[in-house]
């Protein structure tokens, strides 16, 4: 799952109040929760966040996209990469000692085949998938929303779904496919294709 092109847009326009509110509501959390998971100490986090935000939001006009999947979430781990780098390099300069975990992150972050930009990618795709899923969950009713969930994201063969929910299999295949058509079109909010 990639980050809307059409939100990116939105976003480069500075009067787009909307845009940003919306940009922020999706990435302040997945960031800050990144963050906390991944050796950056409590006191530190916001004070990185802050900075991620900010050259996120000064440098969106001159993001360019490669028309290759990920490359808004590549080009916000390199953010992250540079920011972590710059806030021991500021703490360092203050006569503070650095975190020889943190330059690690940075390293590993900006290395695009490590293990970690691995997972970064990994995670930023399941986030936007949760934040999709969840935005249009409340569309539907339960019995839609579990026959839809148990064929489409559980793998569970329609004639036990049916079974299970009591329902017959034309209903599984109906549930799956209204929410997979209303999920396309939440997608044009999150995803690039």
């Amino acid at each position: 799952m990639q980050t809307s092109m059409r939100l990116l847009e939105d976003v480069r326009d500075f009067t787009n109040g909307d845009a940003w509110t919306r940009f922020h509501a999706i990435y302040a959390p997945y960031l800050f929760g990144w963050l906390r998971r991944h050796a950056v100490p409590a006191h530190d986090v916001d004070d990185l966040l802050q900075e991620v935000l900010r050259v996120v939001a000064v440098e969106l006009p001159n993001f360019t996209h490669n028309s290759r999947p990920g490359a808004f979430r590549c080009w916000l781990r390199t953010i992250l990469a540079n920011r972590i780098r710059d806030y021991q390099r500021n703490k360092k300069s203050q006569g503070m000692l650095g975190s020889e975990a943190l330059d690690r992150l940075a390293d590993h972050l900006a290395d695009e085949r490590s293990a970690l930009s691995a997972t970064w990618d990994r995670e930023h795709d399941r986030y936007v998938a949760r934040r999709m899923l969840a935005a249009i969950e409340a569309d539907f009713e339960p019995v839609t929303w579990k026959a839809f969930w148990l064929v489409a994201i559980e793998g569970h063969e329609p004639e036990w779904v049916a079974g299970r929910l009591e329902i017959s299999v034309e209903s599984v295949y109906a549930s799956k496919s209204r929410v997979l058509k209303r999920l396309r079109l939440a997608a044009a909010d999150f995803l690039d294709r």
